[in-house]
């Protein structure tokens, strides 16, 4: 039995999170040729616990929220890194279930998505630093799996990524631009670029079945999809763009002038907490609040799994979405889509696809009117879109591969054998 510890990604809230998590449960048996047990140390262990219950998944489940990570888990982690290269007794100070869990792992997958980028917070770059040094400490091996990275033009990124980049089995970059920008800062022995896990991510038959039956009973299809972002809502607040207004006179319109019933799903929801970065469904109940005509649109107002809501993603005639993953999801089931995003991470994933054009950054909304002759135009050609899609999707489903071949290559010799 093959233990892989995963960091980074919660099974809950953020569903990108959770399709890189599950794409993990699919394939990890085949891919490292036998039986796997993975083990998740997670920033929100009781949310991830429910969430994995619910999809009857057997995932054990370790808590690892900031705060303790900072003020137990480094300085133990500390401590058992230098027993460790004193070659002393060291498991005993792993006291914490994530330290037991990584300490008792094979291999750890950082699944974070998106890590060391100039511009976020420097307590946000501290953390990404952090929460790969505690496995390295323990001397676990650590593969980045892919996500997005850089630029590194900040000291203190630079000088962060620097310092434990280097460090880890395998850093996978998503895209040209986060492979540019690794290699820029030195970076060459470790890296293996590989497209997003989630590519790989399977819907089984019966989800897909239930879902189209949901759909079914309200309104025929094929649908329109909108999924917002409370990110880049808070982006575009910055800018003094109403957001939630724009996708309001957006949602209403296009029920009123495509013909295609529209349906509004939340691809990062916490059903019982407020507005964050990790929870769209306040935002989606504000812009649901807001329509004229709500009887025209269908609201999952719900924490739906990740193959759940790519299963309502493949039901689209479009997509037009600021998440990430709904984004991935689109590509892999062959269905148009209008991308309002905020940083290099959507283009770098678009380019190989040869539709770059398909996003926008929120900086570039000029109006709900604006978008809906965007969304028209994309509608029309939908059949022309979808071809391009499916004739690149092979490609991009093999690269995801390279990331089960890094962590393939970084199990120790022995894997597998009783810690």
């Amino acid at each position: 039995m093959i233990t892989v510890a995963t960091l980074g990604a919660a099974y809950s809230a953020n569903k990108g999170a959770a399709s890189m998590v599950q794409a993990l449960l699919d394939n990890l048996p085949d891919r490292l040729g036998g039986p796997v047990r993975v083990i998740a140390v997670s920033t929100h262990p009781d949310g991830d616990r429910r969430s994995y219950a619910w999809a009857g998944l057997d995932v054990p489940v370790a808590s690892q929220r900031p705060v303790a990570m900072a003020t137990v888990h480094v300085p133990l982690a500390l401590l058992a890194g230098g027993l460790r290269v004193a070659r002393l007794p060291w498991r005993w100070v792993c006291r914490p279930a994530a330290l037991r869990a990584l300490a008792r792992a094979d291999v750890v997958a950082d699944l974070s998505g998106i890590s060391f980028v100039d511009g976020r917070r420097f307590v946000v770059l501290v953390y990404n630093a952090l929460v790969v040094t505690i496995p390295l400490l323990l001397g676990r091996p650590v593969v980045k799996c892919s996500q997005a990275m850089g630029p590194f033009r900040s000291a203190a990124n630079r000088r962060l990524a620097r310092l434990v980049l280097p460090r880890l089995a395998a850093v996978c970059p998503r895209g040209a631009a986060s492979e540019r920008h690794l290699r820029e800062l030195g970076l060459a022995a470790n890296l293996v670029p590989a497209t997003d896990l989630a590519f790989t991510m399977r819907v089984p038959d019966p989800v897909r079945e239930r879902i189209r039956a949901r759909l079914a009973a309200t309104a025929p299809g094929p649908y329109l999809v909108i999924a917002p972002s409370q990110v880049v809502d808070t982006a575009c607040r910055r800018q003094g763009i109403d957001y939630p207004a724009m996708m309001a006179e957006l949602v209403d319109a296009a029920a009123a002038q495509t013909g295609h019933p529209v349906v509004m799903i939340a691809h990062s929801a916490q059903p019982d907490a407020g507005a964050n970065h990790l929870n769209d469904l306040p935002l989606c109940r504000e812009i649901y609040r807001r329509l004229a005509a709500p009887d025209r649109v269908v609201f999952f107002d719900e924490d739906l799994l990740p193959t759940e809501l790519r299963a309502v993603i493949a039901e689209g005639a479009l997509l037009v979405t600021s998440r990430f993953h709904a984004m991935i999801s689109a590509l892999t089931e062959r269905t148009p889509l209008l991308v309002i995003g905020w940083s290099h991470k959507y283009a770098e994933v678009l380019d190989p696809f040869g539709l770059a054009e398909l996003a926008i950054g929120y900086d570039d909304l000029t109006g709900a009117a604006a978008v809906l002759d965007r969304v028209q135009e994309l509608l029309k050609r939908g059949d022309e879109l979808a071809g391009t899609i499916d004739r690149e999707l092979p490609a991009a489903v093999v690269a995801a591969g390279a990331n089960f071949h890094a962590l393939a290559a970084a199990l120790p010799a022995g894997a597998g054998a009783s810690r």
